[in-house]
């Protein structure tokens, strides 16, 4: 998993440099998600300075953002085979924090 989340934070820090609508988002304020992958492990992501870190395996309190959802479920999101609001909708995924930075999400992604 952690290695699937570094290849994606490459590929959004492509996108940041390539894309000023979301090198406008990602330079807006710094964040920090917690993935909170439920049959596997958490996560931390940050992005700062308009970039994003290199995951990492552990745990916060004060993450901006947190997700959590089943290994399944997180591979399909990011396969593009299950649609965010479908699986909020379905319970299948949890989101908490500032509606303005989950909306970001879907621009990185």
């Amino acid at each position: 998993m952690l290695e699937q989340l570094k290849k994606m934070a490459v590929n959004v820090n492509q996108k940041i440099e390539t894309d000023p609508k979301v090198r406008e988002m990602a330079e807006v304020k710094d964040r920090t998600i917690l993935l909170k992958i439920t049959d596997e492990g958490e996560y931390i992501l940050e992005l700062k300075d308009g970039k994003v870190l290199e995951p990492i395996e552990g745990t916060m309190d004060d993450a901006t953002i947190v997700v959590k959802t089943d290994r399944a479920t997180f591979d399909k999101l990011v396969q593009k085979k299950l649609n965010p609001l479908m699986a909020y909708a379905m319970k299948k995924i949890k989101v908490i924090g500032p509606m303005d930075d989950v909306m970001i999400l879907k621009d990185f992604f």
